[in-house]
């Protein structure tokens, strides 16, 4: 029940309901710690009076209950509320309550206070503060992550895309180079600098030697 529900309000209702019906006490309440102002607000209360409300609501954190559950993280059992002195909590054993049980709600830090009290004294046992420790202990956990999800921005859900690139446009291609028969000049076989010469008896040198016949016998 503690890890379905986000909101703190329906939350300690839902929690409260559940402690009265399964755990036989007419009274228990949940008081959350205000940071700022470092005092206890009555967050959810079941089998309150008005005089216990009026009680609660002006409790000293410097001394006393307060204290106690809060500055220091301690647990209160008062077994006897009729004879009890230290702590001054008459609205309680006026509304008839024989004992009364507080406990710190807690994770890493004090959350608050998780208080029981009871008109059957039989309701009270050795393992009640241990197992109010416990529940204490959910119920800070679940204020915790309520708290958090409240307070924290949500997560981005959806992935923002990537930016697309633009794209680049192609790079000036270099003029086209002038072919010779489909051959570019620079796998073409470079120019020979020098001529060979045609060695003597070959056509050419003996065309040369009739012209000058002629000319002799002209």
């Amino acid at each position: 029940m503690l890890a379905l529900s986000n909101e703190p309000r329906h939350l300690l209702n839902m929690t409260l309901d559940t402690l009265v019906r399964t755990l036989g006490t007419e009274c228990c309440w949940v008081q959350t710690l205000d940071s700022a102002k470092l005092s206890l607000h009555l967050a959810a209360e079941r089998g309150f009076t008005p005089e216990m409300r009026r009680e609660m609501s002006a409790m000293d954190m410097a001394r006393g209950f307060g204290r106690q559950v809060v500055g220091l993280a301690n647990s209160i059992v008062i077994p006897d509320l009729a004879r009890d002195g230290r702590y001054g909590l008459k609205s309680f054993g006026a509304a008839g309550y024989r004992w009364l049980l507080a406990v710190p709600l807690m994770t890493y830090r004090v959350h608050g206070v998780l208080g029981f009290a009871s008109r059957d004294k039989k309701r009270l046992r050795k393992e009640t503060s241990e197992l109010a420790m416990v529940i204490a202990g959910l119920i800070g956990t679940a204020l915790n992550k309520a708290g958090l999800s409240g307070e924290l921005p949500l997560p981005e859900m959806a992935r923002q895309s990537p930016p697309v690139a633009k794209p680049q446009s192609p790079a000036a291609s270099p003029p086209e180079k002038p072919t010779v028969n489909g051959v570019s000049p620079e796998h073409r076989d470079p120019p020979r600098e020098d001529k060979e010469k045609l060695p003597e008896g070959t056509f050419s040198s003996h065309s040369h030697k009739m012209t000058s016949f002629r000319r002799l016998h002209h």
